[in-house]
């Protein structure tokens, strides 16, 4: 019996990380990227969610899905067609872990970015400001620093970081990071 192909579902926020590791030979399989502002808006993640799932589906392959845990029936919606989901809550957990993230935090209390996100920020923020009116400086003030982590296969723009720091009123620094947990996760699932 032929084994099934395997399509991964994953947020777009993976996708320089996962071309680099395919080409590095350590990633295989056809990947359906979604925009990485969808957890912005559930009703747009869930739907754009369910349509890759059923047309990964349709295919009759296997399914397994690159995302945290980025709305609030994540489980519902996967169980529905069947999907494997990485085990990480969301993308910063899935690139070092949850163990990393909470010594990190309790050296001082954390805004975790990956390039991806530093990249994509103004995007991100301003979907949330058309789509509810969502001030995202507000956020912010409960942290003490931004930690950027820095596998050094997504170019950082550094005046991206800088505007970023600005708009936070928060210190920037960097910890570079390997893909190793991040590839875990995927042969685990």
């Amino acid at each position: 019996m032929k084994k099934k192909d395997t399509i991964f579902i994953s947020c777009g926020i993976f996708q320089e990380e996962l071309r680099h590791l395919a080409k590095e030979g350590l990633f295989s399989g056809k990947v359906m990227f979604l925009d990485a502002a969808l957890h912005i808006n559930f009703d747009k993640l869930k739907a754009h969610l369910e349509q890759a799932l059923a047309e990964a589906q349709a295919a009759g392959a296997e399914l397994k899905v690159i995302y945290g845990h980025c709305h609030p029936d994540m489980d519902d919606i996967l169980a529905r067609s069947g999907a494997k989901k990485i085990a990480a809550g969301n993308c910063i957990e899935a690139f070092i872990g949850r163990e990393e993230i909470a010594r990190l935090d309790a050296e001082a209390k954390t805004f975790f970015l990956t390039a991806g996100w530093v990249n994509n920020f103004e995007n991100i923020f301003s979907a949330g400001l058309e789509e509810f009116g969502f001030d995202f400086s507000s956020m912010f003030g409960q942290y003490k620093r931004i930690v950027v982590f820095d596998t050094g296969i997504v170019p950082i723009d550094e005046e991206k970081v800088e505007k970023f720091s600005k708009f936070t009123g928060l210190p920037v620094e960097r910890k570079p990071i390997t893909l190793n947990h991040l590839v875990a996760l995927i042969e685990e699932v």
